[in-house]
C-alpha cells in the first residue's frame, strides 16, 4: 500500500456527505422562500380587499348616512373577494365627520412550514387596515 492511499482513507464518502448537506440546506431555503412569498402575497391581497371594502363602504355611507348599511356593504365585498378573510376587532369604523371608513381584516396565510412551528406561526397571521373616503367623479 502506498502512503497516498492511507492518507485519504479517512475522507472516503466526504464529497457525498457534503452534497447531501447542501441539498438539504438548499431545500430548506427554498421552502422558506415559498412560505415568505405566500405570506407576502396574502398580505397584498388582504390589503387590496380592505381597500376595496373601505371605498365601497364609504360610498354607501355617503348615499345612505347609515353606518350599519355601510359596514354591511364592506362585509359583502369581503365575503365575495376575501377568500377566508374576516373582520378584525373594530373591523369597520365609520368616521361620520369626514365620511371615511376604516376596514381592518385578518387572515391566516397558507404556508408549508411556517404554520407548523410555534415560533413562526405568528408570521402567518396577516392583518391589513385601509382607510378610504367615497370616490369622486
Amino acid at each position: 500500500m502506498t502512503p497516498t492511499n492511507r492518507s485519504h482513507r479517512g475522507e472516503t464518502g466526504a464529497v457525498g456527505k457534503i452534497i447531501a448537506v447542501w441539498l438539504i440546506a438548499v431545500g430548506l431555503v427554498g421552502l422558506a422562500a415559498i412560505d415568505a412569498g405566500s405570506i407576502a402575497f396574502t398580505k397584498f391581497r388582504l390589503a387590496d380587499t380592505a381597500s376595496t371594502a373601505s371605498t365601497t363602504a364609504a360610498n354607501s355611507y355617503r348615499a345612505t348616512h347609515d353606518e350599519n348599511q355601510a359596514c354591511q356593504a364592506a362585509l359583502d365585498v369581503v365575503t365575495t373577494q376575501g377568500e377566508g378573510a374576516k373582520f378584525a376587532n373594530q373591523g369597520c369604523v365609520v368616521n361620520t365627520a369626514t365620511g371615511t371608513v376604516t376596514v381592518t381584516l385578518r387572515k391566516e396565510a397558507k404556508t408549508i412550514l411556517a404554520g407548523r412551528f410555534s415560533f413562526t406561526k405568528k408570521y402567518t397571521k396577516v392583518k391589513a387596515s385601509e382607510t378610504n373616503g367615497p370616490t369622486t367623479l
